[in-house]
């Protein structure tokens, strides 16, 4: 099994998230208009980078910890790192369907990143040669 210290590496990878959100989508709350249709505030762009590094970060942890076990709890750290200052974000919203976007967030993502790891675990386990 991994070694405890090693597991630092979780709450570093949260804190990690939470940054990316800041840094990438944190400081956006403008709409902007494509052919007369309101969309935003995100470009795509700015979802792709964040998400890129939030992926990356999450196998770097993964590939440090080495063990399959810890794919739940590299990506359960990932995605509550970078749903927890969205959340507080987006809770302005009059309507409570941010709510269901946490949901979607928390599921969403942590499914997709455990989807990674897993692949990136199934690479690492095929025979070289």
């Amino acid at each position: 099994m991994t070694d405890p210290r090693r597991l630092a590496a979780l709450p570093v990878l949260a804190l990690f998230s939470a940054g990316m959100w800041a840094a990438w989508l944190g400081w956006d709350n403008e709409y902007y208009y494509v052919d007369g249709v309101a969309q935003g505030p995100y470009r795509p762009a700015q979802v792709i980078g964040c998400g890129a590094c939030v992926v990356l970060a999450s196998v770097a942890v993964f590939l440090y910890l080495r063990h399959p076990a810890a794919i739940p709890a590299v990506a359960g750290a990932a995605v509550t790192g970078f749903a927890v200052p969205w959340a507080l974000q987006a809770s302005a919203d009059s309507t409570g369907l941010w709510a269901v976007g946490l949901l979607f967030l928390l599921v969403g993502g942590g499914t997709g990143v455990m989807l990674v790891l897993a692949v990136v675990h199934l690479l690492r386990s095929l025979p070289r040669g």
